[in-house]
């Protein structure tokens, strides 16, 4: 990604972010109520059979878990990063993607929860009988907010079995909060992503070194983030 087309970006996302401070609580409120929902605790979002399961987290959301339960940014969040089933898959994606450096790094935007072997959330027990997260009280906004979320100042929903369930006023004018305020830190932090985002050198050379590493078992990323950039290696 060029630095012109980072601007761009940056200033679409300011006007959205603007447009975004008017939207009334109350509104998405009610249209929350008029959806419905109520969560089944079945912890089908939280496992990785039962579709995409990756869980976007922002800076400040690593920090309070990590507060709060002693856990390492490692423990926590890996790189956010394709969805690929198997090897081949992940070296073509790491060679058609242009996000690998002349030193064999690969470049993404943000983090995510880290995710099991299985590809199961970390925090989801390997218990089937007990979805219970094992930082409910800490997780993302995005985990407090799912099925609903906010997007080109729309609400939007993911699917989900509790959807159309009767919810309560309050409980909608609870989750329309919650539902604002992740939208609102979320623009605030992909903006501050793309406004510390500093370009990178590309080589033939660095797919060479990234696939070798893949062989080996672990692949080193840079991570473009709201706070800046973090170095970090992978085992796969």
């Amino acid at each position: 990604m060029n630095i012109i087309f980072s601007e761009m970006l940056v200033h679409q996302l300011e006007n959205e972010l603007d447009a975004a401070k008017k939207i009334d609580v109350e509104e998405l409120a009610e249209e929350i109520h008029r959806k419905g929902f109520n969560c089944l605790m079945c912890g089908k979002c939280c496992r990785r059979e039962f579709g995409d399961n990756r869980v976007a987290v922002m800076p400040q959301e690593i920090r309070n878990i990590q507060k709060g339960s002693k856990l390492t940014l490692d423990d926590i969040a890996e790189p956010f990063n394709i969805e690929a089933e198997t090897f081949e898959e992940k070296c073509l994606f790491h060679e058609e993607s242009g996000m690998v450096d002349e030193k064999g790094y690969i470049h993404t935007f943000g983090w995510m929860l880290r995710r099991k072997k299985n590809n199961d959330c970390i925090f989801i027990p390997d218990d089937r009988t007990n979805n219970r997260c094992s930082i409910y009280g800490m997780r993302p906004l995005l985990c407090s907010t799912y099925p609903f979320y906010m997007e080109g100042l729309k609400l939007r929903t993911s699917e989900c079995e509790g959807l159309g369930k009767n919810i309560r006023l309050q409980k909608s004018r609870e989750l329309a909060g919650r539902v604002l305020e992740r939208y609102l830190c979320e623009l605030k932090d992909i903006i501050l992503t793309y406004k510390n985002y500093d370009a990178f050198i590309k080589g033939d050379k660095g797919q060479v070194i990234a696939q070798s590493g893949l062989k080996q078992g672990y692949l080193n990323y840079i991570v473009h983030n709201s706070e800046g950039i973090c170095r970090i290696t992978k085992k796969i």
